[in-house]
């Protein structure tokens, strides 16, 4: 056995207070759920988190994260992150709004050794207005204070044009550790993901640790014999937690359909605090760990939400007409 392999448990209690954390997944498909609900039952304090959509919402709520980074503050279809905007209202959470495509670049930089990127996609927007960065505030309270960049930007004129145009350069931002779920991983870390990547390959570049989540371990053999298939080698990842379904209720192409049903549920208990307080003491401290949490949601409903072996998805049943 590798000697990256290892618990969830174990590899939650190798973040620490403070750290900046990347989760993987985009939108609603590989999110690391089972991981959020880890660092809830840890009791981390002071994380920043980056990424491309709010399903870390509960650890928002649970007192676990205090910065944000990134785009999308929203559960999608699903409505508003309740426990964000709440959070953010008391002034508990510090937001730093990016663009889509700048949450993505800044993450980007770093991986490729570069301390900054040129963009303009925001251009003429509020969120290149200095009033409203947050950037000081994070770094109160984030361990490594020099991660976080001390301006959102630079107006900088471009070199390779005639014209006198300027440039908006954004800094590339760290992160302490990237967390990502994936479908198959191999027992030294080679990974491989169905569907969507996101900027789950630039946050594992990027980042001074990795820890990957997956369904299943297959052989490294297996991985490599069509390594074009492949997002991430074996040499950036430190942690791997062998970990099915570890992205409920989220996607998880080839694997499991979302599970609406229990992000509706959720979105509509954490409308209040009260709410949100029970449904965190039933699904996340209310069970020891993933696998008791997978017995209680169970069998049948877990096999409800089963792709079709061959498509990568499960067919709907639409109504009969007429």
């Amino acid at each position: 056995m590798s000697d990256k392999i290892v618990t969830l448990e174990e590899a939650v209690k190798e973040i620490n207070n403070g750290d900046i954390v990347a989760f993987g997944g985009v939108l609603d498909s590989r999110f690391p759920m089972a991981a959020v609900y880890e660092i809830m039952r840890q009791e981390k304090k002071n994380l920043v988190t980056l990424s491309i959509m709010s399903l870390h919402d509960p650890a928002v709520g649970a007192g676990c994260i205090r910065g944000f980074i990134g785009c999308y503050n929203y559960l999608g279809a699903f409505g508003k992150a309740p426990c964000i905007e709440r959070e953010y209202n008391r002034g508990n959470l510090v937001i730093e709004d990016l663009g889509h495509n700048d949450s993505l670049l800044i993450l980007m930089a770093p991986a490729f050794g570069l301390s900054f990127v040129a963009s303009d996609y925001t251009r003429g927007s509020d969120i290149l207005n200095p009033k409203y960065s947050g950037l000081d505030k994070i770094r109160e309270f984030v361990r490594n204070k020099e991660k976080i960049p001390e301006k959102k930007y630079v107006l900088a004129e471009d070199p390779f044009t005639r014209e006198r145009v300027h440039r908006v350069l954004l800094p590339g931002i760290k992160p302490d550790v990237a967390i990502i779920h994936v479908q198959q991983v191999g027992m030294e870390g080679t990974c491989r993901v169905f569907g969507v990547e996101g900027v789950d390959q630039f946050a594992a570049f990027a980042a001074d640790k990795v820890i990957v989540t997956a369904e299943e371990i297959v052989p490294e053999e297996y991985l490599r014999e069509d390594p074009n298939r492949n997002m991430l080698p074996s040499t950036v990842v430190d942690r791997i937690v062998p970990l099915p379904w570890g992205a409920h209720p989220t996607v998880v192409s080839h694997y499991y359909e979302l599970d609406a049903e229990f992000i509706m549920e959720y979105a509509m208990a954490a409308r209040t605090e009260e709410g949100f307080r029970k449904w965190a003491e039933e699904w996340v401290y209310g069970v020891d760990d993933h696998f008791q949490y997978l017995r209680k949601l169970g069998v049948d409903r877990l096999q409800s939400l089963r792709t079709v072996k061959g498509l990568g998805f499960r067919p709907r049943a639409w109504p009969k007409w007429g």
